[in-house]
């Protein structure tokens, strides 16, 4: 059960991630003068989209082999791409980056994708099913880091090799942040429900000892009602 707990983990997290790519692309697409770069940017989030829907059918087919109550735990929902931090409530990067940083977050977060999906296809064997779609997947990674990595070299040509290295290891240590974060959420849940769970039951029982009867206001003269009554 640990084994399946596990993978329910990591296909969750990871169709997270590319559905967020997706969602990020398109806006992209959206607010690009260039036909050129609307194009690629819309079929690099329709590649995305694609690669979620792989992960999210991968994750099912785990969901149903765990207990019900494990399976909730996840189940997808849409304010959770911002909750988990895949999205930002501060809006999407194309708004809030400039060019040159967006183009060099999808050089780099293209190739950590590719790294990632290189243990997943560990886990799920190679010659399975779900391995050729992960080889797939990783494929068209490699297209868009090589896609991300011309445009920024034919339009910043100055920059060199090492500057792009330092992208990159910014935005391993801001996913490595996001895991951490994610963890500590996790373990406050786990530390505080029974807390809450706890007053509740306290607060509960109180109630069950009030006089309710001082609620009834049909036939009483509310001038005649004690100083220290709660009504």
């Amino acid at each position: 059960m640990k084994k399946i707990e596990s993978e329910l983990l990591i296909f969750y997290e990871t169709a997270h991630a590319e559905l967020a790519s997706a969602l990020e692309m398109l806006a992209a697409s959206k607010l690009t003068d260039s036909p050129k770069q609307v194009f690629g940017y819309f079929m690099h989030a329709k590649d995305e989209y694609n690669h979620a829907r792989s992960f999210f059918k991968m994750l099912s087919m785990r969901g149903k082999r765990a207990s019900i109550e494990t399976a909730r735990n996840y189940r997808f929902t849409s304010p959770s791409l911002i909750t988990k931090g895949y999205i930002s409530d501060k809006g999407f990067l194309i708004d809030t980056m400039k060019l040159k940083d967006f183009i060099a977050f999808v050089y780099t977060n293209e190739l950590l994708a590719k790294s990632s999906f290189e243990n997943i296809l560990t886990l799920v064997g190679n010659t399975t099913e779900e391995g050729k779609r992960i080889s797939d997947i990783m494929r068209d990674e490699l297209r868009h880091h090589g896609m991300a990595k011309k445009h920024f070299l034919n339009h910043y040509p100055a920059l060199q090799p090492w500057q792009l290295m330092l992208y990159r290891t910014r935005e391993t240590i801001s996913n490595k942040g996001r895991k951490i974060y994610d963890a500590n959420l996790k373990f406050l849940d786990r530390l505080l429900t029974p807390l809450y769970r706890a007053m509740a039951y306290i607060a509960g029982t109180i109630a069950k000892k009030l006089n309710l009867n001082e609620f009834k206001r049909d036939g009483k003269n509310l001038m005649n009602i004690p100083t220290n009554s709660i009504l």
